[in-house]
């Protein structure tokens, strides 16, 4: 009975499967599937931006001094004119929401941080036994999607729920063997999906060109 009731509510896999395959190569395998959500809130500050992606005055400071300083402490300083103690607002993301990722520009996380971010519609992730993969949902009851990013499945290291607050129980952590690691929302106050996602990464391989 546990088991049936932490079974996600939708089958994204039976709805979509069709659709999906269409995008998928000859003889790969749609595994698991569900909506690619950034986190609600979490420390994004991990995730190294390119100096063009920084604000002119920051863009200013690493062209004179170098990399931008990394703090991890949660006081800052005090300055009596501006409210008294100045807390680092990094680290109230993460107690609330957790690391939203971490990793280089060029790195796995921070190329899937990028894509998701740039395309701002609505995603879907799906895992085949060959890849994982992002897609673009543009007409899903027409059968329209479309690739964002993809890795084959021996990039993945693994990948850990990790809910913070009631609202991000579906949260999930997918590190890369690259070290970068990304995380997105599954689901919100069920945490079957997320749970799914997980045990999809977990599974078997299959190789491009395999029978």
């Amino acid at each position: 009975m546990e088991e049936h009731r932490d079974m996600p509510l939708v089958n994204y896999v039976k709805l979509y499967g069709a659709d999906v395959a269409a995008v998928l190569e000859p003889g790969e395998r749609l595994i698991d599937m569900g909506p690619y959500r950034e986190p609600l809130i979490g420390d994004e500050s991990r995730l190294e931006r390119t100096v063009a992606e920084l604000t002119p005055r920051m863009r200013q400071y690493v062209e004179k001094r170098g990399p931008l300083p990394r703090s991890d402490r949660f006081i800052e300083g005090f300055d009596p004119f501006q409210g008294g103690l100045q807390v680092n607002p990094n680290r109230i993301d993460r107690w609330m929401g957790g690391i939203s990722g971490e990793g280089a520009p060029g790195s796995l996380a921070g190329r899937l941080w990028r894509t998701a971010k740039s395309y701002g519609g609505e995603m879907a992730y799906a895992v085949t036994d060959r890849r994982l993969l992002v897609l673009a949902e543009d007409k899903p009851d027409k059968g329209s999607y479309e690739i964002l990013f993809e890795v084959p499945r021996t990039a993945v290291a693994s990948a850990t729920r990790r809910g913070k607050l009631l609202f991000q129980r579906g949260r999930v952590e997918v590190r890369f063997t690259d070290g970068s690691m990304k995380a997105w929302t599954p689901g919100f106050v069920s945490a079957a999906r997320g749970r799914s996602l997980v045990a999809a990464l977990a599974g078997p391989t299959t190789q491009t060109g395999a029978p």
